[in-house]
């Protein structure tokens, strides 16, 4: 019984992480047609979630709450609905896409220290599709 007591008392004095709002606005969206793709990483590179927004309306926003710290964005506009970015036999995307902080990559993406924004209070953000 201790133990658990223990814990209880714990974790009522622990303070709860904070959860803060990120506000993503995308423009250069050329079609009301398809769906968003977002991918979201921490500051290490590793992939912490994956999410999808209907393209019916421009410009697009959606808002989601992340703990504080540092995150990239990729975000691509799947026009033709088959969950994949499209590239050309080149291997160059056919299909507009854009980073977090709008950085380009150099035959490929862009390093993810260029991609990284910081989160420390609610925010806002615009990805422009190109």
């Amino acid at each position: 019984m201790f133990p658990h007591l223990f814990l209880l008392l714990f974790y009522s004095f622990y303070p709860a992480q904070e959860s803060l709002n990120l506000t993503i606005k995308v423009d250069g969206i050329e079609a009301i047609e398809g769906k968003l793709m977002f991918k979201l990483s921490d500051a290490k590179g590793k992939v912490i979630k994956k999410f999808t927004h209907p393209v019916d309306e421009n410009p697009e926003t959606l808002t989601i709450k992340l703990a504080p710290g540092q995150y990239a964005i990729a975000c691509f506009h799947d026009a033709n609905d088959n969950d994949e970015l499209d590239t050309g036999f080149t291997g160059i995307p056919t299909e507009n896409y854009a980073f977090s902080n709008n950085v380009r990559g150099t035959f490929g993406p862009p390093d993810l220290a260029e991609q990284l924004i910081t989160l420390q209070a609610a925010k806002t953000i615009q990805l422009h599709l190109k």
